[in-house]
C-alpha cells in the first residue's frame, strides 16, 4: 500500500502497542533526512547583536575586528551585517555563523588568503566552473545566503529537493523530512557537505544535557498515548497521526516512564511542511502556509509547479490547527516577476495584486537574482493594479542634475547634507545609485540626515 493510500485510511493519533528496538544509542548521531528543523532555520531572533560579537570574539577567527561596506553602503562589522540580514529575512543567524564556518572556517580560524572573506558562504560558487564575480564579497555572501534560504522556504517548487521526497544523494538515499532539511541540500547538494553543517550545529548551538536517547528517537510515555521527537535535547509533539505517517512508523516507538519524558524541554508541535498540498475529508485541497490552510484548485497548483500525486490525504482533525487564509487564485502566493512580451514592462506579482517596476535600477536593487517570467498582456490585465515597487530601505541615490545624496528610508528620501555627515555615517561613495529624477520624486522629501 502506498503512503498516501495508507494515510488516507487513518484519522487521528490513538496509539495502541507497539514493537521497541531493543537498543538506544546513547551518543547524537546525523540523520541525513531531519537535519535542523524548520523552526531552527526561521528562528531570526535567537541572538542578539551583542550576543552575535561576543560569540564570534570567543570562537577564534577574525571576524570580531572584520569590517566590511554592507549592502546598504555603510561600513560594519561582521556582527552587524550578519544580525541586519538575520532580521531582514527572518533567517536564524546561528544557521548564518554555521554556513560561515562550514564554507571557509572564517568563524573559529583566521583566514589564509583575503578570497575567504570574498566567498564567505559559497554563494555563487560552483564545482566546475569559476564562482559569479558579482556575488563577491563577505556582506553579499552574508545576504545571498540568508536571503536563498529563505527563498527556499518560500518556494519550494522551484527547486529539486523537496520535504517529503525521495532523493538519492552521495549515493545514499535521502528523504527530506521537513523544508529546512531540503532547503539545506538546494544549498549543499551532497551529504558530506551537510553533516558537516550538521556538526558544527551540534558542537556550537544545540544544548548539551546528559541523555540516552538520541536525535530523533520517538518516545511515548507509559499510559498515555502521546508521541514525541526528541530532537536538540527538545520533545516535540506530534497532535496528528498523518503528520506521524509522512516520515515515521509506530513499531519505531519507545515506551518510557513520564519522569523520563519530563526531562526533555517541551519544543514546537510537529507540522506539515509549509506549503505541503493537503486534502480534507470533504475533498477541497488546501496549500499550508505559514499556519493557514488556503484552497487552491487543482489548476492553480499546477501552474506553481506540484502535481497530484503530491497531495496528502488528512483528516479534519489533523488541520484543527490551522486557521483558514485567503484562498490561493494565482500561481504566485510568494511573489514572482511578470514581464508584459508587448510593452517590455515588469511587474512584481504577488497573489492576484502586479505592482509596477518603473526603472531599471530598482529592478536591479530589489531582485537581482529574481527571474523574469514572460506574460501576455491580456493574462497580466487580469490582476489588480497595485502601487509601484519602491527601492528597499537603506538605498542611496542622487541624479545627475544635482549633487545632492539621499538615503532611502521609511518610505522617504532623507538628505545628506554634507560629505562630512555622508563619512560619519560609514556610507561609501561607491554605493549611491544614479536614479531618473522621476523616480526620486516617488518620495516625499524627510528631514536631513544628522549625526
Amino acid at each position: 500500500m502506498s503512503l498516501i493510500k495508507k494515510i488516507a485510511v487513518l484519522s487521528i493519533l490513538v496509539l495502541t502497542s507497539f514493537n521497541w528496538p531493543l537498543i538506544c544509542r546513547a551518543e547524537v548521531f546525523f540523520n541525513p533526512n531531519s537535519i535542523i528543523s524548520d523552526h531552527d532555520l526561521t528562528d531570526y531572533q535567537s541572538m542578539t547583536l551583542e550576543e552575535i560579537q561576543k560569540f564570534l570574539e570567543n570562537a577564534g577567527g577574525t571576524l570580531d575586528t572584520y569590517q566590511c561596506t554592507d549592502i546598504d553602503g555603510r561600513k560594519k562589522l561582521a556582527s552587524e551585517i550578519i544580525y541586519r540580514a538575520a532580521q531582514e529575512y527572518k533567517v536564524n543567524p546561528q544557521i548564518i555563523i554555521t554556513v560561515l564556518q562550514k564554507e571557509q572556517t572564517l568563524v573559529s580560524q583566521p583566514p589564509k588568503k583575503s578570497s575567504q572573506y570574498d566567498w564567505a558562504t559559497g554563494f555563487g560558487c560552483y564545482d566546475y566552473r569559476k564562482p559569479v564575480q558579482r556575488f563577491s564579497g563577505f556582506a553579499t555572501q552574508v545576504d545571498r545566503a540568508a536571503w536563498r534560504l529563505r527563498y527556499f522556504l518560500e518556494h519550494p517548487w522551484e527547486f529539486f529537493y523537496r520535504a517529503g521526497q525521495t532523493y538519492k544523494i552521495s549515493r545514499q538515499k535521502v528523504s527530506p523530512q521537513n523544508s529546512a532539511t531540503a532547503a539545506l541540500y538546494n544549498y549543499t547538494p551532497y551529504v558530506t557537505g551537510n553533516k558537516l553543517f550538521w556538526s558544527i550545529w551540534q558542537k556550537w548551538f544545540v544544548k548539551k544535557t546528559e541523555s540516552k536517547f538520541a536525535d530523533g528517537t520517538l518516545l511515548k510515555a507509559k499510559g498515555d498515548n502521546g508521541v514525541w521527537l526528541i530532537q536538540n535535547n527538545q520533545r516535540r509533539p506530534f497532535y496528528s497521526k498523518t503528520v506521524f505517517l509522512l516520515n515515521h512508523s509506530f513499531k519505531n516507538v519507545r515506551e518510557v516512564s513520564i519522569e523520563e519524558l519530563k526531562s526533555f524541554e517541551i519544543g514546537e508541535p510537529m507540522t506539515f511542511p509549509n506549503y505541503s498540498l493537503v486534502e480534507a475529508s470533504s475533498g477541497e485541497i488546501f496549500m499550508l502556509i505559514d499556519g493557514a490552510k488556503r484552497s487552491i484548485s487543482e489548476k492553480i497548483f499546477k501552474a506553481i509547479g506540484f502535481n497530484p500525486e503530491e497531495i496528502i490525504k488528512v483528516e479534519t482533525n489533523d488541520l484543527t490547527t490551522y486557521k483558514y487564509g485567503a484562498p490561493i487564485r494565482t500561481p504566485y502566493p510568494s511573489g514572482a516577476l511578470l514581464q508584459d512580451k508587448a510593452s517590455k514592462s515588469v511587474y512584481y506579482v504577488e497573489e492576484d495584486i502586479k505592482y509596477p517596476i518603473v526603472d531599471q535600477s530598482i529592478l536591479d536593487v530589489n531582485f537581482p537574482y529574481f527571474h523574469i517570467v514572460k506574460a501576455e498582456s491580456k493574462y497580466l490585465s487580469e490582476f489588480k493594479n497595485g502601487e509601484p515597487v519602491k527601492f528597499r530601505d537603506g538605498t542611496l541615490v542622487k541624479t545627475t542634475n544635482e549633487p545632492n545624496v539621499y538615503l532611502i528610508t521609511q518610505g522617504q528620501r532623507m538628505p545628506i547634507p554634507s560629505e562630512e555627515i555622508f563619512d560619519a555615517l560609514g556610507y561609501q561613495w561607491s554605493a549611491i545609485l544614479i536614479i531618473p529624477e522621476t523616480v526620486l520624486f516617488m518620495y516625499p522629501l524627510g528631514e536631513p540626515l544628522k549625526i
